[in-house]
């Protein structure tokens, strides 16, 4: 038998973690290239990119440590 109410949290979990990692992610990339012309924000868009798939990588990593660890 599974339990339902560790899936559930382990759900709203993931969903808050990605939000917070893109946005994270966001104020990292902006704070390393600080856009002001064309160039440095498509500069910027290519390192929050970046950074963001980086971070849910991590994230993925943390929740199924955890996941693995309740069972």
């Amino acid at each position: 038998m599974s339990n339902s109410n560790a899936s559930g949290c382990l759900s709203a979990l993931m969903i808050i973690g990605k939000v917070a990692s893109w946005l994270g992610s966001g104020v990292l990339a902006w704070d390393w290239v600080e856009p002001d012309s064309f160039g440095t924000a498509i500069l910027f868009l290519i390192a929050w990119g970046i950074l963001g798939k980086v971070f849910d990588f991590a994230l993925g990593l943390i929740i199924i440590g955890i996941a693995s660890m309740l069972e």
